[in-house]
């Protein structure tokens, strides 16, 4: 199945470089990794590149699903054993309870309506199956907002919860679900390859501010911000500050 959306084509075309960026997924990865208890079918949400899963001896086999033909051609190059499948979280087009464990790390913020996803994945779970999700939340971005950038809105752990409810068809479909928010702070070189990095999560920005007209900054006012970014700058690079919920969600 091939996708034609602005999304899947934007990281289809960036699939091979999407390594360069990724660093904020490869932190939240580790964590998300740490806290897993992922075993039987595996299905992997919004799989990028490829996510290595050797250190769960109980996963016997991985579907990767991506919106983006381009990161499953990556993906297959460096893991011949999944099985990629091209699809959308909101519509997954699997059976039903035919996955013991779902993985996705920094992929559901992309979601239009995250309801949809959810059910998705309680019908293709098994009965007692595992969720174990990253979100990027609101409260993201400060320091962006500081350089006077308008920054997209992320959901609120409370939509994240209003969503899991949503999705349900009876109130037991879900036996639990856990919540917890954190703070990743990562460091970039520059102000550009800082604003490069944002998109790989679903973030954009206005750089004029909410309810102008988007063009492109001058020479002078671009010169401005990376003077306002530089008087962020610590010993590791200039900042930006991520809110990440960690999910655990349980399939009754």
């Amino acid at each position: 199945m091939t996708l034609d959306n602005p999304v899947a084509n934007t990281f289809s075309i960036a699939a091979a470089q999407y390594k360069q960026h990724d660093v904020l997924q490869r932190i939240s990865a580790k964590q998300l990794l740490q806290q897993a208890n992922l075993c039987g079918t595996l299905l992997d949400v919004g799989a990028g590149p490829g996510t290595c899963f050797k250190a769960f001896e109980r996963v016997n086999q991985i579907v990767a699903v991506d919106i983006s033909h381009g990161m499953l051609t990556q993906l297959v190059q460096q893991h011949p054993d999944y099985l990629p499948l091209c699809t959308d979280a909101q519509a997954l087009g699997l059976q039903s309870d035919s996955m013991d464990s779902i993985y996705s790390n920094l992929a559901l913020q992309w979601c239009q309506t995250l309801p949809k996803a959810f059910a998705e994945f309680h019908r293709v779970l098994r009965s007692g199956g595992e969720c174990y999700l990253s979100v990027v939340v609101d409260g993201s971005l400060a320091e962006l907002e500081s350089l006077g950038f308008h920054v997209n809105q992320f959901d609120s752990v409370s939509t994240l919860k209003t969503a899991f409810n949503v999705s349900q068809v009876t109130p037991d479909d879900w036996h639990s679900v856990d919540i917890k928010v954190e703070s990743i702070r990562v460091y970039f070189d520059d102000l550009r390859s800082l604003l490069y990095s944002i998109k790989g999560v679903g973030a954009s920005f206005d750089q004029h501010g909410a309810g102008k007209q988007r063009h492109s900054l001058t020479k002078r006012q671009w010169q401005q911000r990376v003077a306002l970014a530089e008087s962020l700058r610590t010993e590791k690079g200039l900042p930006l500050t991520y809110q990440i919920a960690y999910i655990h969600a349980k399939r009754g």
